[in-house]
């Protein structure tokens, strides 16, 4: 065997044996909110498309998680925050939209494997008042609450309660704290002069 052929059949071997290890490196090569994130891409996107009408425009922040988007927006600022548990992640999503409506996502995850441990997402709109939803894994769970606001700001927390599991709604609020993992989430600290005149 020549030393042309010799170097051809080598370098197919070679290029065989990557493409089988490929997928298998690329996997390894995530992080576990990536790969749980891509994992669970079909089952998310189905919990989007199957929310209420009048719900999903309301609580479908995907578009505003990068951070190209983010950047157009009035004030965003995502950060991790301490944890008293070393094993568990913590990430704050704060955003300012243009019509004035305020987001929040916040989430907790395991860093080893990163399951989710707590995900939840406020929103602020003006003049009308401010709704939340907490998911909770311990419990399995899915609160929601709102507050109405008036002349003086937010009132008391008007009304709370449980939303059923395996519906849209928590499948959607999880995929909402998968991605938060999966994106860039180290802003430098927010202006405190800044955030009053924005």
């Amino acid at each position: 065997m020549g030393l042309r052929v010799r170097a051809t059949v080598l370098a197919l071997a070679v290029a065989i044996g990557l493409a089988c290890e490929g997928p298998r490196h690329a996997e390894a090569a995530r992080t576990p909110f990536e790969q749980l994130a891509l994992d669970s891409a079909a089952s998310d996107s189905a919990a989007f498309a199957t929310l209420p009408p009048a719900l999903a425009p309301w609580l479908d922040v995907r578009p505003l998680l990068a951070p190209e988007a983010r950047a157009e927006l009035p004030f965003a600022e995502c950060r991790e925050l301490d944890s008293p548990d070393a094993g568990l992640q913590r990430l704050r999503l704060q955003l300012r939209l243009s019509d004035g409506a305020v987001v929040v996502l916040y989430a907790v995850a395991d860093r080893g494997s990163g399951a989710l441990d707590r995900v939840e997402f406020i929103r602020r709109t003006v003049g009308s008042g401010q709704r939340g939803l907490v998911w909770d894994a311990e419990r399995n769970r899915t609160y929601s609450s709102w507050w109405r606001e008036g002349s003086r700001g937010l009132s008391r927390r008007a009304e709370r309660g449980e939303i059923p599991r395996g519906g849209p709604v928590p499948l959607a609020l999880r995929s909402l704290g998968r991605q938060l993992f999966t994106v860039p989430c180290n802003d430098p600290p927010a202006d405190p002069d800044e955030l009053r005149r924005r």
